[in-house]
């Protein structure tokens, strides 16, 4: 910015000289002929204006999503960590979308920094063009039905380029489940019920995209890298001080 003033002042003082020496040059010659002298300058002023602008409006954008949080309830959804913790996160997530595997990461990265601070609360969300996206959500229902849920999880994101029958009744085989019931509650209606309502709560909120989380009810819309879900913990604790 200080090398655009530093040009808009040399157009000051070099105009009237030029505009003497030279009275059949427009004033519009005058300033492109100056402009095509210093195309760099031109540039550089440009693109920090635009980064600047796009600045301005991802902070405006994120104070307006501390202002407008949504509740969400968690029902029947399983909570990892601390149960009294003082921040939940809660993720509508696909496990067939590669953002949402690295949206997981960072929030397993968070809940190390932040300890017993931090609780976690997954809810299905698989979108339609994914294929293995609900076949995949309602395995991980039925091993939370035998009190395996995380474990579960875990292992659906750690084989997430291999999803399918094969690999879901080989982890419930890993994780000693009873194969029966695993299968029986995968295909029920109560499995195909509850993940619904947990996509009706994402639309009703307003996400429809994956990976989208709720911070203590700021929206986060994205695999967004842990320190922007550390500003909204900082904005939250400053706001609870005042």
């Amino acid at each position: 910015m200080r090398k655009l003033l530093s040009l808009l002042l040399a157009l000051v003082l070099l105009i009237p000289a030029a505009l003497a020496e030279e009275g059949t040059a427009t004033f519009e010659n005058l300033v492109l002929d100056i402009i095509k002298k210093n195309p760099q300058i031109i540039k550089e002023a440009l693109e920090k204006f635009e980064k600047q602008a796009a600045e301005t409006e991802k902070e405006e954008e994120f104070k307006k999503l501390l202002a407008d949080r949504v509740d969400v309830e968690i029902g029947s959804s399983h909570i990892r960590g601390d149960k009294k913790a003082e921040y939940t996160v809660i993720a509508f997530s696909d496990f067939q979308c590669p953002f949402c595997k690295r949206g997981d990461d960072t929030i397993k990265e968070l809940m190390k920094r932040y300890d017993k601070k931090v609780r976690y609360v997954f809810k299905n969300l698989p979108l339609s063009f994914h294929p293995e996206a609900m076949p995949s959500a309602k395995a991980v229902w039925a091993a939370g039905k035998q009190g395996k849920f995380y474990e579960f999880h875990d292992k659906l994101f750690e084989n997430q380029a291999k999803l399918g029958d094969e690999v879901y009744v080989q982890i419930a085989k890993d994780l000693k489940l009873n194969l029966d019931k695993f299968n029986k509650d995968r295909a029920s209606e109560d499995a195909e019920k509850e993940i619904n309502a947990e996509m009706k709560q994402a639309q009703d909120i307003g996400i429809s995209g994956t990976p989208g989380f709720i911070l203590n009810g700021v929206k986060i819309l994205g695999a967004y890298p842990i320190d922007h879900f550390e500003k909204v913990i900082k904005e939250l604790e400053t706001t609870a001080k005042k």
